[in-house]
């Protein structure tokens, strides 16, 4: 009896390293199969394609940047205060583990220069390196902006489409922390564990928008 208990507990670990990988994957997934669901039955989504995300994938910047058995599900397509967007769920393997991402792309009227503003780190995987751009913004004249969002940019002058003061300010209203790049003519948006709702998605793209001067909405009263 006195080597029961100690095999009991070997077999209850290694069932829990086994199993553990496993149990945070599906649960974001099916929180994103119910974000899917109702931007198909309240917002007009439809089913989208994997090779709409072939371009910005390719790019190997965050939060597609690292790990292994890199998928894309729930591909959708709807629109946004007239411009396309395509919505998805990003997965990938570092360190045994699976990271899951919300992502959304807005297909830009205009290409406009590179900018990435950051209010998470891209990725969840304590051993992957920190991908940092070149071109650190230090401060956009809101403190409040500035304690919570990090900006790159090639140039000072990519920072300026984005109008003035009010409109950082609006920024402060994004529902959930998240990062977003520009690129040529394409806006993404990843959020680390997905989204918990449509409305949160697209009230966070909304804002976004707002913010490139894309929409003419409040940030702050975003009504979806």
């Amino acid at each position: 009896m006195r080597f029961v208990l100690p095999i009991a507990v070997v077999v209850c670990l290694a069932a829990l390293l086994v199993i553990a990988p496993h149990v945070e994957p599906r649960r974001l997934r099916a929180k994103a199969r119910r974000v899917t669901e109702d931007l198909r039955a309240k917002h007009g989504f439809r089913e989208g394609s994997k090779a709409s995300w072939s371009e910005a994938r390719a790019t190997d910047w965050p939060p597609f940047h690292y790990g292994k058995h890199q998928r894309i599900e729930g591909e959708l397509i709807g629109s946004l205060h007239g411009l396309p967007v395509r919505v998805a769920e990003y997965e990938t393997v570092s360190s045994g583990w699976r990271h899951h991402y919300g992502v959304a792309a807005v297909v830009l009227p205009r290409p406009v220069e590179w900018m990435e503003v950051r209010g998470e780190k891209p990725f969840s995987a304590a051993r992957v390196t920190e991908h940092v751009p070149d071109g650190r913004i230090p401060s956009l004249g809101v403190p409040e902006f500035d304690a919570v969002w990090a900006v790159y940019a090639d140039t000072p002058v990519a920072v300026l489409t984005i109008g003035g003061a009010a409109t950082v300010e609006a920024m402060l209203a994004v529902p959930t922390p998240l990062s977003w790049r520009t690129h040529n003519r394409e806006l993404l948006l990843w959020k680390r564990d997905g989204w918990t709702s449509a409305t949160q998605l697209l009230t966070s793209v909304s804002i976004v928008m707002n913010f490139l001067g894309l929409s003419s909405l409040d940030g702050a009263d975003v009504n979806l």
